[in-house]
């Protein structure tokens, strides 16, 4: 007679370690709190996987636990090479020190419950399944794509529960020697790849039947039981997340699974297998999805659809990490601003994260307001470290930036300062990318790039003045122009200058006496000569700044 025991032998014959053989290896910690980042290397990292990682490590080193990183590589048919270290550089940019992780040198783990890398880790989850089926709580399935989706199709057209169980399963009720002689079909089955079988969890759950469980973060929960006999292992022999993340999480002794609200559904099938492997279960939280308004609605911030979900967004585009953290700080913690208030000199990384106050609902992620913190940081930084900070960025991102900001550093740092810290503060820089729009002009060769890429648009001369007119304006100017009388003197020179070419003072003067234009006509012929651009700093500072050389050459051109 074929015994369960039997056919676990026949799958698994290398398998000769027990689930008690591995608690020894993996013993519980000093401290028991323990949280981890396991990010999947298919893509990208979300903005919300840097949201998740700082609370898993702020939460559990507040408590003085351990914070480990764990690579769910388990998909490898979606693997994206170079992801694992783009994801570990990332955290060190936003500078999270990470306690036990896959170090990659030499194939070295950091940390003593490694390998910290699923794929690694194929013979552990075989001990854990191997127990599954001598228990009768997993079998063998050979249903093909064809099958699964003539199911479908049918759960479908009679509106019932859909999903792989009960009579729905062909191998789920088969006996030892049911399932033997179906292996011995299969000669050499180990090695066939793709077509071996898959490894089903034989479900206990019951439809109708509904289930309560508390989520740290949510509350309690009640909803219905999982009756889905969900696939284990797979055909290449690797396990599902629902397999990995059990065994994994209990032997790495994880106490708080944190991880993104769209596994909450799957929570009732979890209790289910840490129930069959008699394990206890982790305190699960599931903080809000990040979501956008899109055309008045909200929506999930999208990888797809939204390229702010990219965290290289963010970088590239200027951002600083501090304040990115900042920002989602306010998403993690509803309360964060008003305690920052209360404690304005309170460093952001000593506010504690209290996981049963995070919000429950859905987290706008709104762009507007993490450019607004972004501003707000980079206008009341000093000019000295707004050019530190945007130089390393322009080394890495706008390399041909860098090198006009080293060519002449004194000049570089006086255009960055105009206005800065004054009554009139414009607030100019939002992110490390406005440097660059704030310098360029400053620049002789990129002032000439500038008029070819924005003047040659357009008339060159867009305000249609008489052309022997602008020269004589301008012959007389650059004469009497100086450049340490005061703002309001420098502009009742111009005034006084213009007047004698026909440009009236005001707009009722204008209209009265058939001026050929007006004053602000002039200015504006002034700035763009000057920057090639109708928006600039305060013209009078950035002729201050280029000085009376470079002026003179630019209004002659």
């Amino acid at each position: 007679m074929v015994s369960r025991k039997d056919i676990a032998d026949i799958i698994f014959p290398e398998v000769t370690e027990t689930i008690q053989d591995l608690e020894k290896k993996y013993p519980p910690r000093a401290n028991p709190i323990c949280s981890r980042f396991a990010p999947s290397p298919t893509g990208f990292l979300h903005i919300g996987g840097v949201s998740a990682f700082f609370t898993e490590r702020k939460f559990a080193k507040q408590q003085g636990g351990t914070f480990f990183l764990r690579i769910e590589d388990t998909d490898q048919k979606r693997e994206v090479a170079g992801v694992v270290d783009l994801i570990i550089n990332y955290m060190k940019v936003f500078g999270i020190q990470i306690d036990e992780w896959p170090i990659w040198e030499n194939n070295a783990d950091i940390g003593d419950y490694w390998p910290y890398t699923q794929s690694q880790r194929k013979n552990i989850y075989k001990v854990f399944a191997k127990h599954l089926i001598e228990n009768g709580l997993a079998y063998p399935c050979w249903m093909t794509p064809e099958e699964l989706e003539t199911i479908r199709e049918n759960q479908t057209k009679t509106k019932v529960t859909p999903g792989i169980y009960g009579n729905y399963s062909v191998r789920r009720n088969k006996t030892p020697e049911d399932i033997a002689e179906k292996l011995q079909e299969w000669p050499g089955t180990k090695d066939q790849g793709p077509g071996h079988f898959v490894l089903r969890f034989r479900s206990p759950g019951e439809l109708g039947k509904r289930i309560v469980f508390e989520d740290v973060i949510k509350g309690r929960i009640e909803t219905m039981e999982n009756v889905n006999d969900i696939v284990l292992i797979k055909s290449d022999e690797l396990p599902t997340y629902h397999l990995a993340h059990i065994v994994d999480d209990y032997l790495m002794r994880v106490s708080h699974v944190i991880r993104g609200e769209e596994w909450l559904a799957s929570v009732p099938l979890h209790i289910q297998l840490f129930t069959a492997f008699g394990l206890p279960i982790p305190k699960y939280c599931h903080p809000a999805s990040l979501l956008k308004i899109d055309n008045g609605k909200k929506r999930k911030l999208s990888k797809r659809h939204d390229p702010e979900a990219d965290i290289w967004f963010f970088f590239e585009n200027g951002y600083a990490t501090q304040w990115i953290i900042e920002y989602l700080l306010t998403i993690i913690d509803p309360n964060f601003e008003e305690r920052q208030k209360i404690n304005p000199d309170k460093n952001y990384l000593d506010f504690d994260i209290q996981l049963e106050k995070m919000g429950k609902s859905w987290a706008l992620f709104d762009l507007v307001k993490l450019q607004s913190v972004n501003n707000n940081y980079l206008s009341r930084i000093s000019t000295d470290e707004l050019y530190e900070q945007s130089l390393i960025w322009a080394q890495k991102y706008k390399p041909e930036l860098a090198t006009l900001m080293h060519s002449d550093v004194p000049y570089v740092k006086a255009a960055l300062n105009i206005e800065r810290h004054t009554p009139k503060d414009p607030k100019r820089f939002t992110t490390y990318q406005d440097v660059e729009t704030q310098l360029r002009f400053f620049f002789d060769s990129e002032r000439t790039r500038l008029r070819d890429e924005e003047l040659g648009k357009r008339s060159e001369n867009p305000y249609q003045l008489p052309p022997e007119v602008v020269k004589k304006f301008v012959d007389e100017y650059i004469q009497v122009l100086d450049l340490s009388m005061s703002v309001e003197e420098r502009f009742s020179q111009l005034k006084e200058v213009g007047k004698k070419y026909g440009f009236a003072w005001n707009n009722a003067e204008f209209k009265a006496w058939g001026y050929i234009g007006k004053i602000w006509d002039l200015a504006m012929f002034l700035r763009i000569q000057l920057c090639c651009s109708t928006q600039t700093p305060d013209l009078y500072s950035v002729m201050q700044v280029m000085g009376k050389e470079r002026i003179v050459k630019r209004l002659t051109i």
